[in-house]
């Protein structure tokens, strides 16, 4: 059984996760542009386990995803960063929720998309200069060491989701 924490839930720098609720690719493309919703992640699930990536800049394990391009929908920033920090190619991704946070380097509030892949073979999966190393994690699992607390609570949420 996943269990979810009550909100907010803080990492180690002070940041935030304040709310998480389902949403459909209409309602993102509603929510607006860039400055309103300004990156997507991915939940990538195969055999009861989501994909952690370790991020070079950051040290942490943390979902796949990033930062929206000019005139990039955040489905197509899922896509890219997926493919970008993973290898991860050509598999469906589903918009499932909006994940806001309270951030404070600089002091911002956030909306963040949340798209879902859900596979049923394992992929090949590729080290870049962005990220170096993956982790299969079940979410049923307690958050590991150099583990984004925000983005494994992220990952519990979603495995609870039903499929569409």
């Amino acid at each position: 059984m996943v269990t979810v924490r009550p909100f907010p839930i803080r990492d180690g720098a002070g940041n935030a996760l304040t709310a998480f609720r389902g949403s459909s690719e209409a309602e993102l493309r509603r929510l607006g542009g860039r400055d309103v919703v300004p990156a997507a992640l991915v939940v990538v699930e195969y055999a009861g386990a989501v994909l952690m990536v370790f991020d070079a800049w950051r040290a942490a394990w943390e979902l796949p995803g990033g930062g929206r391009e000019r005139d990039e929908t955040t489905h197509r920033t899922a896509v890219r960063e997926l493919r970008e920090e993973t290898g991860i190619h050509g598999v469906r991704l589903d918009a499932v929720a909006v994940a806001e946070f309270d951030l404070v380097a600089p002091d911002r509030r956030e909306l963040l998309a949340v798209y879902r892949a859900r596979l049923r073979a394992a992929p090949r999966l590729l080290v870049n200069d962005e990220v170096l190393d993956f982790l299969w994690w079940p979410p049923s699992d307690p958050v590991g060491e150099h583990m984004n607390p925000l983005d494994a609570e992220i990952a519990r949420r979603v495995a609870r989701m039903p499929t569409a």
